[in-house]
């Protein structure tokens, strides 16, 4: 019998040994299955114990991170904008109120136009957001839109909204994805290779693995399993996987529901509240290969019900089916719709169609314009890589045809496209296309386009069209960076007249000044402008960049000139107040925020050089890094009687540190802060007692010429 956790320390499963009798932490391993070998020479007891001993070691599970609850704050984000050209002339701003804690968060947005018609200031939207991190659900009140789903494109809407929100979270995979299954009898490195190609290792225990391969893996193909253990020894398992991010996870759901009035024309108008809308959608994963959703859209005048199923089939190919009815005072209409997919090692492939019969209509379009839906809707496209020379040729086929009547005035169009793109060594790129029209409109022509890389910041592109006999180059500097000066200069030959353009952006930590100038042969048009943002969290102030993403207030005790990080990365310095603002963090992705602990002088203390912070949208959080200044202290221990105690005997401080008193009776202790601090000194055979000393730094400082006398109980 050996202790049971030392098995455990190296993955063994514990709880499927015999322990002993009266005795529960020792686990027997000697038996039919088990050797257990004492090695005289160093002293060391060697075990022999099969795979099916070992705890299943689970690899990159199917796990989020928790966002955390937001400060209370706010910001203000702001752009304006001056256009002048022969043709307008005004100006338009944008502005962005949020306001938030916790996991809610209050939004307004509003536009001007110096030129509307009719309302020069608009409000774009006001909502509220409540986040529910566990559930992975959102609930919104107020101006919102549908979850963009196969049936057709999102609407917006004023009321309620609540459901799913997985396509916000750039780490959370909510397709199929394998599961690779093994056993290593030692310590191994596993590597999956799809048609050829390395793209995910992992380093496992001994014992059965399970390899959850997540956002890493997605191919359809041949997969091939090496697994390669510490003494060199390597095995190959060749096997299909069909991985596709139209098919959920099984047992995986997704859903909205929306209630609410439809909202139409929100940029000119603050009120266009129409008819009451009633959505509802939910799909599931109920296999690997299979998922299967509904959606149903509910207004007075119209209603549209349909379904979605997706399979994946036999050698890879992938089917999505639609079928979509539409009723209305029109009657009773449907639309079909099928696609199919397929991936090979170097070709991709798919054909979509779509039928709908006249005068179909979906739920959310204007009836005040056209909007007349495709009698057929058909493409097909092929790709091939690795192509001796030209390296991807493309290829695709669209088509749209609608029905004659006097309700619209679409005509039917059909597009062939075929070209190839190509690296040239290490700088420059080549594309070629080839596009032929034979709807209505009759055309063809061909596309040139070249790039070429003089370091990572500077390019030129130049481009040629035969439609029209159109040109262009252009220039293009990028400073890389949050702050800098980026720029492009452009010259254009349009329809037979010669442009020139500058575009310049001017970085600041404070915002972005713009300004675009186009020269024509007789006008020009120029466009200056300027965005960027206040931002409110924890009684500080801050002017920076437009706030489209997380940010944090970070602060290092009172130091100044203190390098803050962001993910490893140098974001921002401290102010003299000892904070500093860090912008751009991606939401529901884990960050390290921390600060260069080498710069503080050596004395000082901390807990932590670094938090981790997984955060909501457009929230702000506050990072502190409370910073103890320490000093050096000398104490002269005493017992009841006023006796120095003698040398040898120790003093102990509550977090463990111990110092021997010296032969005067006294002893220094460092890396002492101001406060309480319980200790104890440990003298004779084995007697203790203890004091609590109150210390401040300024009497600290004395005890450096004159020890502190204290009396130990």
């Amino acid at each position: 019998y050996i202790e049971c956790a030392l098995l455990t320390e190296r993955n063994v499963d514990a709880k499927i040994l015999i322990q002993l009798n009266g005795a529960n932490d020792f686990c027997l391993v000697s038996n039919d299955q088990m050797k257990a070998d004492f090695d005289e020479e160093d002293q060391s007891i060697k075990l022999s114990i099969p795979s099916q001993y070992f705890l299943t070691g689970r690899y990159g599970l199917y796990e989020f991170d928790r966002p955390e609850k937001a400060n209370l704050g706010g910001f203000i984000n702001y752009e304006v904008q001056y256009n002048k050209s022969e043709i307008l002339t005004g100006y338009n701003g944008l502005v962005d109120l949020g306001i938030f804690k916790d996991y809610w968060f209050l939004k307004n947005s509003m536009l001007y136009n110096s030129e509307a018609n009719a309302e020069k200031t608009v409000r774009i939207g006001t909502s509220l957001d409540i986040d529910f991190p566990d559930k992975l659900t959102k609930l919104t009140l107020g101006d919102t839109t549908t979850v963009s789903n196969p049936f057709f494109n999102s609407v917006r809407l004023a009321g309620v909204s609540w459901g799913t929100n997985y396509l916000e979270r750039p780490g959370f995979v909510y397709w199929n994805t394998p599961q690779l299954q093994g056993t290593a009898r030692l310590p191994s490195t596993v590597e999956l290779y799809m048609n050829g190609v390395k793209i995910y290792n992992q380093k496992v225990s001994p014992g059965d693995y399970v390899l959850q391969t997540g956002s890493q893996v997605n191919y359809t193909g041949n997969a091939q399993i090496v697994v390669e253990d510490v003494l060199g020894n390597r095995s190959v398992r060749t096997l299909p996987i069909l991985i596709n991010n139209k098919l959920l996870r099984k047992g995986l759901s997704e859903y909205s529901i929306s209630l609410g009035k439809l909202r139409y024309n929100y940029y000119t108008d603050s009120n266009d509240y129409r008819d009451f809308l009633a959505n509802l959608y939910y799909r599931r994963g109920l296999r690997e290969t299979t998922s299967l959703g509904a959606n149903i859209s509910y207004t007075q005048d119209l209603q549209n019900t349909g379904i979605t199923w997706t399979q994946g089939l036999p050698y890879f190919v992938v089917l999505d089916t639609l079928v979509l009815n539409s009723n209305s005072n029109d009657g009773s209409k449907f639309l079909y719709g099928l696609s199919l997919s397929k991936e090979f090692s170097r070709i991709s492939v798919g054909i979509s169609s779509k039928y709908a019969e006249d005068n179909f209509r979906y739920v959310g379009d204007d009836p005040l314009q056209d909007n007349a839906v495709p009698k057929f809707e058909n493409f097909a496209y092929i790709t091939f890589s690795a192509v001796p020379f030209f390296q991807n040729i493309n290829m695709s086929y669209a088509e749209q045809t609608y029905y004659k009547n006097s309700a619209n005035s679409f005509g039917g169009e059909k597009v062939f496209n075929i070209g190839f793109n190509r690296l040239i060594g290490n700088n420059l790129s080549l594309g070629l296309g080839y596009f032929q029209r034979f709807g209505e409109v009759k055309d063809n022509g061909g596309i040139l386009s070249i790039s070429y890389n003089f370091d990572i910041r500077n390019k030129v592109y130049l481009n040629y069209a035969t439609d029209n006999n159109n040109a262009s180059v252009q220039y293009v500097h990028d400073s890389g960076s949050q702050v800098g000066l980026d720029y492009a200069l452009g010259a254009n030959r349009r329809q037979d007249e010669n442009i020139a353009s500058v575009n310049v952006v001017a970085k600041t930590r404070a915002g972005d000044l713009s300004l675009q100038h186009y020269q024509y042969e007789h006008e020009s048009d120029s466009t200056i402008g300027y965005s960027g943002a206040i931002a409110f969290l924890d009684g500080q102030v801050n002017f920076t960049k437009s706030i489209n993403n997380a940010f944090a207030l970070v602060k290092v005790g009172n130091y100044s000139d203190i390098d803050v990080l962001s993910a490893l990365n140098r974001a921002e310095k401290t102010n003299k107040k000892g904070y500093a603002f860090v912008h751009d963090i991606v939401p529901y992705v884990k960050y390290d925020i921390g600060f260069d602990e080498n710069q503080l002088p050596i004395e000082e203390k901390y807990d932590a050089s670094s938090k981790p912070l997984t955060t909501l949208n457009q929230r702000g959080y506050v990072v502190d890094f409370p910073i103890q200044h320490t000093f050096m202290l000398t104490l002269q221990p005493q017992d009841m009687n006023g006796a120095n105690f003698k040398p040898g005997s120790e003093l102990h401080l509550a977090n463990g540190d111990v110092y021997p008193i010296t032969t005067d009776g006294s002893v220094t202790l460092y890396g002492i802060t101001a406060g309480t601090h319980k200790m104890s000194v440990l003298y004779g055979d084995n007697a203790t007692c203890s004091f609590d000393l109150n210390i401040t730094e300024k009497e600290a400082k004395e005890s450096s010429s004159q020890p502190m006398r204290i009396v130990c109980k």
